[in-house]
């Protein structure tokens, strides 16, 4: 009945961040600070000898007695729960956030195997529990979710039932527990490491120097296309003789997921996440669907953009090439940026931002051994976010920047109001926070910046990031689909196999606007989210064509939207997401729901066609 597995939300928006190809300090010296989670790691094995005990004593106390509880003691047995979990989130965060800066740190490496292997002690401790409420006939366990003294928390009670019919006996979910440290975290770590510590010699433009993934995908989005083409070949040809071993991780953790698939009894590789996520299968594939049938509007855009750029057809390295070249934005200025536009949306919402930079709850410099990409971990309900992200001084970061701070308000309002064990949502949903906060600072700059070409360029941006997280996003889905299937049906995951099955996929999204070369074939190699958590990427499908929607209900309702959207925020995971959009105007049992994203996303496009013919 523990969350800990939330341990951060990441943005892939887009296909890369940002670099510079310049002598810019890169968010210099932004780094955190963690010492309000634990002094030091001496202190976090402290803390963890002294949870454990307190795992032990709350099955010595509570084993055997949930089918007997009363309201007022189910209550107390949650918060103590509660308690528990709050300080096992602090302490497998700061182990997790140390490593996640400095991967190659063997002190960094044995606390973070020893909060796994702890992890896997106190969930076996406190898996009673659970278990014992599961058991529990449905007419029993609806009347005691009904106390008044456990309303808190009444959605997770009835929310966990749902993995009912999935769930095995305590000794086999035990044993489960005990193996997942070497059958899965094992392959997870040792792709992080291999991606993590991953360089390519490239000129970028000051002479060649070691480029790690993110900075070569950066180079991606230069506007020189000499560089374009070049990263990519840097790029591919890095990851090629890392591929077979990419490819074997993947290959031992879908193969292990679906034994135990097959062990609880899904029908369907996605059931596992939907049931996470708290959305039915048939609406993701309905929301899919809608997606591949809008590809078309892609393929217009490339072949606008290809003309504009005197092209007879884009290639892939031109896909997300500058239109008009936004200005270098360096961290304190875009630190000005979010604080102003949080600011104007709602005083709150700024003070919660603002928060991150003065409590050095940020690391932004990148580094050689620092996990790439961005997330926002949410700790705990009683501690506060922090924020990872790679910094390389560009518009583009910014965005970044405002997404994860939007996972953070969302963090920050929902644990004041709700408990550890309710104040977290599933992905699909966590993601609609984070996608408008990078609105609302797409609409300050756009009411402010005075520079034409980025205004043109964050224009551009705004309908290819769209166009990354919804259609893309759908691709990656569709990707982890036949890869699963080909497992399902005995065929080993080998590189080359993956590797046909990214293309296939990308060919339907690019049709013939868009020349993919030999070496995207591994463009699945460094994709974090299919090792980590199994069809992640369909949540940002999910959150964008949401959050459009709700955009779009903010600029006709102006200021008298706000405190319903605040209030969302807030409610945190008290609700299924059905009922948490429903007075925000969104019905996910529409067929037509998704019609208003894609309404959005043909009005930016529209925008960009006009501003870049004008």
């Amino acid at each position: 009945m523990t969350p800990w597995t939330a341990f951060s939300l990441g943005h892939s928006g887009s296909v890369a961040r940002m670099t510079t190809t310049d002598s810019a300090p890169r968010a210099e010296g932004i780094l955190w600070d963690l010492s309000s989670l634990c002094a030091s790691a001496d202190e976090c094995r402290e803390h963890l000898a002294t949870a454990l005990v307190d795992c032990r004593a709350f099955e010595a106390r509570y084993r055997g007695t949930v089918a007997t509880m009363d309201g007022a003691t189910l209550a107390a047995a949650l918060a103590e729960m509660a308690r528990i979990d709050n300080v096992l989130g602090r302490l497998h965060s700061y182990a997790s956030l140390r490593e996640s800066v400095d991967v190659t740190d063997a002190g960094n490496q044995d606390l973070n195997a020893l909060l796994d292997r702890s992890m896997v002690e106190a969930s076996n401790a406190l898996r009673f529990f659970e278990l014992e409420w599961l058991e529990m006939d449905e007419e029993e366990a609806a009347r005691l979710a009904d106390s008044p003294e456990v309303a808190a928390d009444r959605h997770h009670l009835i929310s966990e039932r749902r993995f009912r019919t999935h769930t095995l006996t305590e000794p086999e979910e035990r044993m489960l527990a005990e193996r997942s440290p070497a059958a899965t975290s094992a392959w997870q770590t040792l792709f992080g490491r291999i991606t993590s510590t991953l360089e390519a010699g490239f000129d970028s433009g000051d002479g060649v120097e070691p480029h790690t993934i993110d900075r070569l995908l950066a180079c991606v989005r230069s506007p020189d296309r000499d560089t374009r083409f070049g990263a990519l070949d840097a790029l591919y040809g890095a990851l090629s003789p890392h591929a077979p071993t990419l490819a074997h991780c993947y290959d031992t953790l879908v193969g292990d997921r679906l034994a135990m698939d097959q062990l609880r009894a899904y029908d369907d590789p996605m059931d596992p996440t939907h049931l996470r996520n708290e959305v039915p299968g048939a609406a993701i594939e309905a929301m899919m669907g809608a997606v591949e049938r809008h590809y078309g509007l892609a393929q217009r855009w490339f072949r606008v953009k290809a003309a504009l750029m005197g092209l007879d057809r884009l290639h892939l390295a031109d896909q997300y090439a500058p239109l008009g070249e936004a200005r270098q934005v360096l961290f304190p200025e875009a630190r000005g940026i979010i604080s102003a536009s949080f600011r104007a949306f709602s005083p709150r919402i700024g003070d919660i931002a603002e928060g991150f930079f003065a409590e050095a709850r940020i690391d932004a410099q990148p580094r050689t051994g620092k996990r790439g990409g961005a997330f926002c971990a949410s700790v705990a309900q009683d501690a506060r976010p922090f924020v990872l992200m790679n910094y390389t001084d560009r518009m583009d970061d910014v965005m970044t920047l405002a997404h994860e701070l939007g996972h953070g308000m969302h963090f920050t309002l929902s644990a004041e109001r709700q408990t550890a064990l309710s104040f977290h949502t599933g992905l699909a949903l966590a993601e609609v926070p984070s996608t408008f906060a990078e609105l609302i600072a797409f609409d300050h700059l756009m009411s402010t910046e005075q520079d034409a070409a980025t205004r043109t360029a964050l224009v551009c941006e705004r309908v290819e990031g769209s166009f990354a997280t919804v259609f893309r996003q759908t691709v990656l889905a569709r990707y982890e689909q036949d890869a699963y299937r080909m497992r399902r049906d005995g065929t080993t995951l080998t590189d080359e196999r993956l590797s046909a099955a990214w293309i296939t996929q990308n060919a339907a999204y690019y049709g013939d606007a868009v020349e993919m070369p030999d070496g995207y074939g591994l463009g699945w190699s460094y994709i974090p989210h299919f090792i980590s958590t199994r069809f992640y990427t369909y949540a940002y499908v999910f959150a964008h064509l949401v959050t459009l929607a709700l955009y779009s209900r903010f600029r006709e309702d102006g200021a008298a939207f706000i405190p319903a959207y605040l209030e969302f925020l807030s409610a945190g995971g008290s609700a299924a997401p059905a009922d948490l959009l429903r007075p925000l105007g969104v019905d996910l049992t529409d067929p037509g729901c998704w019609d208003a994203g894609f309404r959005e996303m043909q009005t930016m496009v529209k925008r960009a066609e006009e501003m870049t013919s004008a």
